[in-house]
């Protein structure tokens, strides 16, 4: 009998989670992040998460994966630059292995919970698989022969900075009309703020769309167009199997991704192919689950990833 455990280092939140070889969950935990990102306290935060798992698992502990944000640093374990923490040139791993003897792991946050739906989730009987994670913002990660394409300089499938609209909102990148900008979580608050007058939190804005709630439908409905445009873009460019949706916002389920469907299947005129839309097993918990699964997949063989 062995365990993993997983951590997803977020802007605001430290989510973590102890599962068994088959990724079933048995124990998880979420704290927040430092509000002054003090690098310190995070990483003792950290390592107080993967004190108590520890503790809590049975047998022995494959290792433990972490999903970190912004560019990495594969050489030594750690981020190079993270916009939501500002960090700069943090070597979490080696920080992390000064206070505990564990074989560490790491992924990109996204790009974990493409792992988590591909190896383990609903992306399991693909080859080809465009990964999209919408929730604050939006980003994705491209699998192809289930291997990731990590692009010349780390930074493929910034998906949620296509142009979709050249007159839309600025975004939070410098550029103008993003996908992110329209379509994400915050670009929903955004909009309900500018429309209500009121400061409405992203899973309030669907529950009254979903009543028929005057903004918050025509909100909902505006965002999901746009992004069933960038999908629809990102098709003619990668030809997918299969796109599967993650994130927080994908905790809003089926009615949303019906909203998503009729902004991108009605642009399918000269094909009869139209990749499916299909909702992620893991949604809001991918990062961290994907972050688990990796010493699971170096032992078995199917995910090579560097040990540190």
């Amino acid at each position: 009998m062995a365990f993993s455990i997983g951590i997803d280092l977020g802007g605001t939140t430290l989510a973590g989670v102890l599962v068994d070889e088959e990724l079933n969950i048995l124990a998880e935990e979420k704290i927040p992040v430092d509000r002054e990102k003090r690098v310190e306290k995070v990483i003792g935060d950290m390592e107080l998460l993967i004190r108590n798992f520890k503790k809590k698992g049975k047998g022995d502990c494959l290792g433990v994966g972490l999903a970190l944000p912004g560019l990495l640093d594969w050489e030594r374990g750690g981020i190079v630059f993270s916009e939501n923490l500002n960090w700069r040139n943090v070597p979490v791993i080696p920080l992390l292995k000064e206070k505990l003897s564990l074989p560490f792991f790491m992924e990109h946050d996204v790009r974990s919970g493409a792992v988590a739906e591909v190896y383990f989730g609903a992306a399991r009987p693909f080859q080809d698989v465009l990964y999209v994670s919408v929730g604050t913002g939006i980003a994705g990660s491209l699998i192809w022969k289930r291997n990731i394409i990590r692009g010349a300089h780390e930074a493929s499938a910034e998906l949620g900075h296509i142009v979709v609209e050249p007159n839309g909102p600025l975004c939070r990148c410098g550029n103008i009309g993003c996908l992110e900008a329209l379509a994400s979580g915050s670009a929903m608050e955004r909009d309900a703020f500018h429309l209500s007058g009121k400061h409405v939190k992203g899973e309030e804005i669907f529950e009254r769309a979903q009543e028929g709630v005057s903004p918050y439908q025509e909100v909902v409905k505006r965002a999901s167009g746009f992004l069933g445009l960038g999908l629809f873009n990102l098709v003619q460019i990668f030809d997918p199997e299969v796109i599967i949706l993650g994130g927080g916002v994908a905790e809003a389920g089926e009615w949303w991704l019906e909203m998503i469907r009729e902004g991108y299947e009605n642009r399918f005129f000269w094909t009869p192919i139209i990749p499916p839309l299909l909702l992620g097993q893991f949604r809001g918990r991918a990062s961290v689950m994907g972050a688990a699964g990796l010493p699971i997949l170096q032992k078995r063989g199917e995910y090579s990833q560097s040990i540190y």
